[in-house]
């Protein structure tokens, strides 16, 4: 053989020996574990930690009950005269979102046909001529608020201003400056003074009857008025200017905040909760008797 082909060989047997020793190498890392009974290292991972859940949120509300209802009798008391007192009932209904709205002629008979209620205001007060209305429509009176002339202007200004179609031209002279009265007949913005005449005016051709009527349409414009402004916004202000005022009532700062919720509540799904209930009466020389059916009627608007 000669030197070339020698060279050769062995450049290419040492090329065999170097590439059995590299993959016999590698095959050892890879398998040699195994063959040693050994259990193959997992590379570390970061371990990945799942995020805490959510606390769960209540999404209950509140859902006020038939026994969260309430009755309560407003009073306007403004003058020595019967039309000057203004009486209203008030059935709060929270369940049904409504708040019923009553007004009560001045010279509705007890149920013993002994006196109307102006003249047992007069001689018992708020308290007692709430006694003898329950007596007439059979359901408890729970409170009472009996509204100044400076009281009611206060309440009347934070409901605001309301719109009226004065049927006729109201016109009356009276001894006390602040019952003269000078109203012209059409579509008339009444703010606190003027809705205070209107409210007492005396002189109205449909008499006593007419005049409730009057009084309860704009009663129930006055509650939808706050209801879509301060009662929405500043109901506890409006409670705390009552409370603070000349006006009388029972509803201590307690009563308020039990029902304060139900109150938010009806706010909240209904924006002119107030409805209109007309009674319906009998006269008689004494005074004005409430029909029986009137009164069978109550559950209706009542429950």
């Amino acid at each position: 053989m000669s030197k070339k082909s020698a060279k050769i060989a062995v450049t290419y047997f040492t090329t065999i020996i170097a590439s059995l020793a590299v993959v016999g190498g590698v095959s050892w890392f890879m398998l040699g574990p195994y063959l040693m009974g050994e259990t193959p290292k997992t590379p570390d991972v970061p371990l990945q930690t799942t995020a805490p859940a959510p606390a769960a949120v209540n999404t209950s509300e509140y859902v006020p009950s038939i026994e969260d209802a309430q009755t309560v009798l407003g009073i306007y008391d403004a003058g020595d005269r019967s039309s000057a007192v203004t009486f209203v009932l008030f059935r709060f209904l929270p369940s049904e979102t409504k708040l019923m709205v009553v007004p009560l002629r001045s010279d509705i008979l007890s149920r013993e046909g002994t006196a109307t209620i102006y003249d047992l205001y007069r001689s018992g007060g708020a308290q007692f001529v709430c006694r003898t209305i329950e007596g007439i429509i059979g359901y408890p009176v729970n409170k009472y608020v009996c509204l100044t002339d400076s009281s009611f202007q206060s309440f009347s200004d934070m409901c605001g201003s309301v719109t009226f179609d004065i049927p006729y031209n109201l016109i009356y002279e009276s001894d006390n400056f602040n019952d003269n009265t000078v109203i012209k007949a059409g579509e008339q913005i009444l703010d606190s003074r003027t809705l205070r005449k209107v409210l007492i005016y005396p002189n109205y051709t449909g008499g006593e009857e007419y005049r409730s009527t009057v009084v309860g349409e704009l009663v129930v414009a006055m509650m939808n008025n706050g209801s879509k402004g301060v009662f929405s916004t500043s109901l506890e202000s409006v409670y705390d200017e009552l409370a603070n005022s000349d006006a009388l009532m029972d509803i201590s700062r307690y009563d308020f905040l039990d029902i304060q919720p139900a109150i938010e509540y009806t706010l909240a799904h209904n924006s002119a909760p107030a409805q209109l209930v007309l009674p319906s009466g009998t006269q008689t020389d004494a005074g004005c008797v409430l029909d029986e059916s009137f009164l069978e009627a109550l559950p209706r608007y009542f429950e």
